[in-house]
């Protein structure tokens, strides 16, 4: 199986995010939102996040209009846009609670805009695009680069990191932006949390960062959070992608787990019904073991958590 088209970066594009990603600025940027997030400075993270927008639609529109070849201003403006996705990620790691809400809906108002656009000398309309992908319709590189921090991060990370990150992706594909390949980040935390043989584990268990730690060292309370977020914020894009055996991914995303293979769940590389039913299946089985006050009863809550917030600090008052 090889790499669907939808899925493939210019070389010249990833060799220069590669380059950067190793580099001390790249470091030091991400050290940056870090500390912003920690400090729940959100104004100064969606300022630094306008000046990026900024920049990227003044580089387009300058290199439009100076008729500049798209070989020499494309790969540059790229890089700018997944410096873009790497801020938004780490703020969303690392702010807390109250503060989920401020990134997803600054999301959805970026994919709100649409294309962007520049009037050519020749009077042409230009729409900005990368790799075949529309900025902002098609949101670029966003779903490849959270892949890419689910593989560099997920492992090391905090339970309560992890659910930041996830709560924020989740709803982000909930509400339908760029859903489609989104949800691949979807399969891969389902797949590590219910098709993946591991320990239970403990509430109990130290919540805290671990570079050393792999992502084989992980317990079923490691993920479950994770996972239910998936199951509940994302649920009407995973329920619509199953029906249809969605499977536009690669194959080291889209493959079946352990526990799948040996339940005979049909493997089509990505999302069925058949997979989704494994899901539930296995969800509901940890909660009844888990919490068997619950009678298997889960969730269904998907207001997002600063309304919920609000709404527990108020009572029943103006409900």
């Amino acid at each position: 199986m090889t790499t669907p088209s939808s899925w493939s970066i210019p070389k010249e594009f990833e060799d220069l995010i590669v380059t950067i990603r190793a580099g001390r600025i790249w470091k030091g940027l991400r050290n940056d939102t870090k500390r912003q997030a920690l400090d729940d400075r959100m104004d100064q993270i969606l300022s630094m996040s306008g000046s990026y927008l900024w920049n990227i639609e003044d580089q387009f529109k300058a290199a439009i209009q100076a008729g500049v070849a798209e070989d020499d201003w494309k790969p540059n403006l790229s890089l700018y846009i997944r410096i873009l996705w790497a801020h938004i990620y780490t703020a969303a790691r690392f702010c807390s609670a109250g503060y989920k809400d401020r990134l997803v809906v600054e999301l959805m108002l970026l994919h709100g805009t649409g294309s962007m656009t520049c009037v050519g000398d020749d009077n042409q309309t230009i729409v900005a695009s990368m790799a075949n992908r529309v900025l902002w319709t098609d949101m670029p590189f966003f779903a490849e680069d959270m892949v890419y921090f689910w593989n560099l991060e997920f492992a090391s990370m905090s339970r309560w990191q992890r659910r930041n990150v996830h709560y924020f992706l989740a709803t982000v594909a909930g509400g339908n932006i760029v859903s489609d390949k989104l949800c691949a980040v979807g399969i891969l935390v389902l797949r590590e949390a219910f098709e993946t043989p591991r320990e239970m584990g403990s509430d109990n268990s130290e919540d805290s960062e671990d570079e050393s730690r792999t992502i084989q060292d992980l317990t079923i309370l490691d993920l479950l959070g994770s996972a239910e977020l998936w199951m509940l914020k994302a649920r009407d894009p995973i329920i619509r992608l199953s029906a249809n055996n969605f499977s536009d991914y690669p194959p080291e995303i889209g493959r079946l787990g352990p526990l799948a293979q040996e339940a005979g769940v049909p493997d089509n590389g990505g999302f069925s019904q058949g997979r989704l039913d494994f899901w539930r299946h296995r969800f509901h089985g940890i909660v009844r073991s888990m919490y068997p006050e619950r009678d298997g009863r889960i969730p269904q809550q998907r207001w997002p958590d600063s309304y919920l917030m609000g709404v527990h600090s108020r009572g029943r008052e103006g409900i």
